[in-house]
């Protein structure tokens, strides 16, 4: 599996991986403000790479026809992650300013799709971990229509482990020429 950094500026001027702010501060003191603790991989994640893009980046979202998208519903289920958001985000999203009240409780959003799917961390105790697949809303959680999460793993590990491209055909998507001196091995 490989990553790349979230660039600035569509790819314009990074050379290296010294440009992406280091989480592991900012991290710390949400951990401190809230009280929670996120999710050992997910820390290691953040704290190493600060979100990014991987590849291979396709995933299963739900079952075709399960109304994951409404009336744009696919054919088959296949999309992407892209990107894992970097903490900034994260805690933007988390301080209610992308979604308002939309996001549901103990979730952080921590990655996007192309399309209308966030995808989420579960912070509840009993559920800690666990990634979802969210139909972004800014409707409050659990009012109109916005009440429905799609379970996609049971952690950030088995989330990523998951990712695939079989055939080989979105590598070319994913890959920009800046890529062969940026991309990394991902370790967790």
């Amino acid at each position: 599996m490989k990553i790349a950094p979230i660039t600035e500026r569509w790819n314009q001027g990074e050379r290296d991986w010294t440009y992406v702010d280091d989480a592991g501060p900012a991290i710390d003191a949400w951990e401190r403000r809230t009280g929670m603790t996120l999710p050992a991989d997910y820390r290691r994640f953040m704290q190493r790479y600060n979100g990014g893009r991987v590849y291979p980046r396709q995933f299963r979202s739900a079952a075709a026809g399960a109304g994951m998208l409404g009336p744009y519903e696919p054919a088959d289920d296949l999309t992407l992650v892209d990107p894992i958001l970097r903490w900034a985000s994260v805690e933007a999203h988390w301080r209610g300013e992308v979604y308002g009240a939309g996001v549901p409780p103990l979730h952080l959003v921590i990655a996007a799709t192309p399309g209308t799917i966030q995808l989420l961390m579960d912070l509840d105790a009993d559920r800690a971990g666990r990634i979802s697949a969210w139909h972004h809303s800014s409707a409050v959680w659990g009012t109109d229509g916005n009440t429905r999460l799609w379970p996609l793993a049971a952690s950030f590990t088995a989330f990523l482990a998951g990712l695939s491209d079989a055939d080989g055909s979105d590598y070319g998507n994913w890959r920009i020429p800046i890529y062969d001196r940026l991309a990394r091995d991902l370790e967790l």
